[in-house]
Formats: structure tokens, C-alpha cells, sequence
């Protein structure tokens, strides 16, 4: 069976004013012709779609059907218009991406700028949020990707590694600590601490370890940032633990020394996640393979 898209707008016009002279009105065409178009189309179906009345037209169930059938499909023609007219302006799409502060302080401009140069015409709309907000966004499909260090099992979600970071313990060059080549968590925890806020996966991860260990968590200041948490450092207002990449290029400029943090979660695994699901866009696909290969060179 063939359905016209212009008898389609044309009956949903009709559901919507109540009237098929309205919809004529609406449609800047004539009463007759509206009636012929509804009454081949319910010939062509094999079911009566309206029932008309002396004060308009109301629909069947037929018709209602046909009605929320037809509503999607003129849609997707107005989404399948716009996103033609996007590629008539240079613009091919865009893709939702989300991720942890370590990814996108570390790793994600590089990756990114390379993948723009392949594809400049594609808009990719980053967004930072903690790695339990990251996988939210994408199980709910409010982001296409997402980069994080997964804190829960990823169920729904189908994942990759895309970078590994290894923690650092940073600290005034004249700190008591700085003397060693590496450091147990357990030597750091009779210090103060600058950290991260608390629901961050970094955050979270280094109070879990001391109530391991029975130990307290001398917090002493939190920063909402990688650069707050380095400047509040190098004035000696406590210790902190950060991913290497986020530490060494200003060791100098910022004054500060750095050592390696020997414990097992001190290598942590950044995966990149989508939702599972058979249908895939090509731009959310085509990036995700980008930074799939980007993590394995």
C-alpha cells in the first residue's frame, strides 16, 4: 500500500481542526478537493478513517491509528529536512559527548582535534561531569558517548578501554614526603589532604581505600577543578593525588614534585561507553572508532 505524504499532511490536518473545511483553509486549497483526498485514501486503506457530523469530523479508530502513524512520519521528514539543510550549510551532524575531568584534561584534545581534521564539518557538543553522571547520561540516552572510570557495572552499556592513567601523589618540593621514590597510600594519610569533590570517582575511590585501611581521610579542602586543586597544593595547604598527565607538564611552572602512588587502583582504566543498541548512528559510530583507535596506538 502507497500512502502520498501530501494526503498524509493534509488528514492529520483534518484531525487536528475538527473540520475538513477548515483544513482546506489551513492547507490553502478547496473543501472538495480535501473530501476526494480522504475518501481515496479510505478507499485505499479499506476503512473509514472520519465521521462526519453536521459541526465537523471526528476520527475512528482507524483514524486514530493512521493519526499517530502519520505524526511520526512527518517527524521524521521535518528531522530528514533538517538534516539535509545541514549538510547544504557545512554541517554533516553532531555527536553528544561526555566525560570525566581526567579524560578531557589528558587525552580528549588531542584525540578530538585529530578527529576533526578527518571530519571538520561534524559539531561535537563536549560535556565535563563526574563519572557517575557520564554513565547516567548515556544509559539514558541524553549523551551518545561517554568516557569514565567505571564505579559500578556497566549494565546496558557496551564499553572499550580508551586510556589507562596511573595516579600521582603531589606535594610541595620541601614536603617530608617528597624524599621517597614512590609512595603506599597508607604513608600519605597522616597529612592533609586538597581532593577532589566527593562523588567524583578519584574522590570516591581514595575515601573507600583509607576505610580500608581504618584510617581517616584528612580532607582538608576540596576543588572543583584539576588547576585548583595544583595551586592549593604548591601553597602548602595539603597534599593530593591526581592522574600523571594532569601533573607532570607543571611541575616546574607551578613548583611542585610529584611521585608515583603504589597501590593496584593507583592505574585506572578510562572506558569509552555507548548505549547497546542494534541501530547506531554513523556519527556517534564513526567517532567512537576514532577514539577506540586512538586509545590503542
Amino acid at each position: 500500500m502507497k500512502y502520498d505524504i501530501q494526503t498524509l499532511k493534509i488528514f492529520l490536518a483534518v484531525a487536528s481542526e475538527g473540520s475538513i473545511a477548515r483544513a482546506a483553509a489551513k492547507e490553502h486549497t478547496v473543501a472538495s478537493a480535501v473530501s476526494k483526498r480522504i475518501s481515496d485514501l479510505e478507499k485505499s486503506i479499506g476503512a473509514t478513517l472520519l465521521y462526519r457530523h453536521r459541526r465537523g469530523v471526528k476520527l475512528t479508530l482507524a483514524g486514530s491509528e493512521l493519526h499517530q502513524y502519520a505524526s511520526r512520519i512527518m517527524t521524521e521528514m521535518a528531522n530528514l529536512d533538517s538534516a539535509m539543510g545541514n549538510h547544504a550549510n557545512g554541517v554533516r551532524g553532531q555527536v553528544r559527548l561526555v566525560a570525566n575531568t581526567s579524560a578531557i584534561v589528558q587525552f580528549l584534545p588531542y584525540d578530538l582535534s585529530s578527529f576533526l581534521k578527518l571530519h571538520p564539518t561534524v559539531k561535537i557538543d563536549l560535556e565535563e561531569h563526574t563519572s557517575d553522571a557520564v554513565h547516567k547520561m548515556v544509559a539514558g540516552g541524553s549523551a551518545d558517548l561517554g568516557i569514565m572510570v567505571p564505579q559500578r557495572p556497566l549494565d546496558g552499556l557496551q564499553a572499550c578501554l580508551y586510556r589507562a592513567d596511573e595516579l600521582m601523589v603531589l606535594m610541595p618540593p620541601d614536603h617530608p614526603l617528597s624524599k621517597h621514590r614512590s609512595l603506599r597510600f597508607s604513608e600519605t594519610l597522616s597529612y592533609d589532604y586538597v581532593g577532589l569533590p566527593r562523588g567524583t570517582s578519584l574522590c570516591n575511590t581514595m575515601v573507600n581505600a583509607a576505610q580500608e585501611l581504618d584510617q581517616p581521610l584528612r580532607l582538608r579542602i576540596q576543588a572543583t577543578s584539576f588547576d585548583g586543586l595544583r595551586r592549593m597544593v604548591a601553597l602548602g595547604l595539603g597534599i593530593g593525588i591526581l592522574p600523571r598527565g594532569s601533573v607532570e607538564p607543571f611541575l616546574q611552572t607551578e613548583g611542585l614534585a610529584a611521585l608515583p602512588l603504589d597501590e593496584p587502583w593507583a592505574r585506572r582504566e578510562l572506558m569509552l561507553v555507548r548505549k547497546a543498541q542494534d541501530a547506531w548512528p554513523i556519527l556517534p559510530r564513526l567517532l567512537y572508532e576514532h577514539l577506540r583507535q586512538a586509545g590503542n596506538d
